[in-house]
């Protein structure tokens, strides 16, 4: 189907590209708001390569014969829902083809083939969105909210090797719908498959004890953050932070927009007990230590969570050992009154806030409620006691999502979450500089 501009004339290859590139720029902006070796960290399947038995040459004919049914399918204006069907089925013929590429063939005299160039990860999820009908093995979750059931499933997301830490892709079709995805450069969602709260805890618990260490990563997204978006950041900071056990994400019905920001504050809010329900179940799978990574609005889920457990006198869950709270949007002042006195309280665990004074959503967010953020360094530091508050401004790039995204796409960050976890170093013996006059002294990372 050719595209037409919305006075109903072709679009020519200048006007094409300029909405490419745009479009293109409204995919990062939108990941950049999502707020993606030890063990286990990924497993490298391959795309289950054991189970493919045609050649190379084969494949490259199918592949061929199915791009030209997608461009019959768009020449006669077929539903979008046939069209995306068949590039699921390239980009699943192309994972094919990697496996069996002439070059990962042994060589005797160069030695082992060379590394794959893209490894699955999975992880498992719980979402009070309320879900569609599962297509080609994806089931979509919208921006309801299921105020009714605690959805749990699995999902598996391939990751290039070839890229640096923090960076993420993604295949121009899930923008415009334009080229099958390339899982050699995407981060592609390969399957989300649903699971029965009990089934979903079981497996998770028997993942947990298959690992070098039983460790859980809990990471709670923000605001303007879809489904898709918060499985692909929790895949990716899995594997930046080569985490050695078991990546969970808890998803919140987020609009998935930046208009949206007014209705994710009510829904984060209404979020609350969902994602208390899952700290229970968390709670239950053994883990040896639990760390919890809250960014931008997941922040409030989070801590408003765990702040009325110790009001109400509730515990914890088992062995839960940090909890990182990066780019806050909280009122400043509601969490030295209400939240801060209660976390304060939890012994043995870690606190540390990641703040940014490049941060532009929450100068944003600073700016429509008139009242500061925690997540940032002006007008002061934010500091509490029994917190480490982080100054990232140095390493948060700004060109980025907004300057927002940091502790998923920021080098430097992650090899600080890495030190903080792995290695139970506070901000000192990280190497970070001390600022500030106590007791409102902070740490600075360069």
């Amino acid at each position: 189907m050719r595209e037409v501009a919305s006075s109903g004339k072709p679009l020519g290859q200048g006007e094409k590209m300029q909405r490419i590139i745009v479009a293109s720029l409204l995919g990062l902006v939108a990941l950049g708001c999502a707020s993606i070796s030890h063990g286990q960290a990924a497993n490298a399947d391959g795309g289950n390569c054991a189970s493919v038995s045609e050649s190379y040459q084969a494949l490259e004919g199918r592949i061929a014969a199915a791009k030209s049914e997608l461009e019959n399918l768009k020449a006669a204006h077929a539903a979008d829902s046939e069209i995306e069907a068949r590039r699921v089925a390239i980009a699943d013929l192309i994972y094919r083809q990697d496996c069996v590429r002439p070059e990962l063939k042994p060589n005797p005299v160069r030695g082992p083939a060379a590394q794959p160039k893209w490894v699955t990860l999975t992880t498992y999820y719980a979402t009070n969105r309320k879900p569609g009908p599962s297509v080609d093995g994806l089931t979509p979750y919208g921006a309801d909210r299921d105020a009714a059931d605690l959805h749990f499933g699995r999902a598996q997301v391939s990751i290039p090797t070839n890229r640096k830490p923090g960076d993420i892709s993604l295949p121009l079709n899930l923008i415009l719908f334009e080229l099958p995805a390339d899982p050699s450069k995407d981060f592609i969602i390969k399957s989300v498959a649903p699971l029965d709260g009990n089934a979903a805890i079981a497996e998770m618990r028997n993942r947990l004890g298959q690992g070098s260490r039983k460790s859980v990563l809990l990471f709670v997204h923000g605001f303007n953050v879809s489904f898709n978006d918060a499985a692909l950041r929790t895949a990716q900071l899995a594997q930046d932070l080569d985490f050695p056990g078991l990546p969970v994400f808890f998803s919140w019905p987020s609009a998935g927009r930046i208009s949206g920001y007014p209705r994710d504050e009510e829904m984060s809010t209404l979020s609350l007990d969902a994602f208390d329900q899952f700290l229970d179940q968390i709670g239950t799978l053994g883990a040896s230590d639990i760390y919890i990574v809250a960014h931008s609005m997941g922040n409030r889920v989070v801590t408003e969570a765990l702040a009325r457990r110790v009001m109400s006198h509730r515990p914890m869950p088992g062995n839960l050992k940090g909890l990182l709270l990066a780019a806050p949007d909280i009122n400043a002042d509601i969490f030295r009154q209400q939240i801060g006195p209660g976390l304060a309280a939890l012994a043995g665990i870690s606190r540390t806030i990641y703040a940014s004074n490049s941060d532009v959503a929450l100068k944003a967010s600073s700016v429509l409620h008139d009242f500061p953020r925690v997540g940032l360094t002006q007008p002061h530091v934010l500091t509490y006691s029994g917190f480490e508050t982080v100054d990232a401004t140095d390493v948060a790039p700004v060109l980025r999502g907004y300057g927002h995204s940091y502790v998923t796409d920021s080098p430097r960050v992650i090899r600080d979450m890495q030190a903080l976890i792995f290695l139970a170093r506070n901000a000192k013996a990280r190497g970070l500089s001390s600022a500030g006059v106590a007791p409102a002294d902070y740490w600075v990372l360069h």
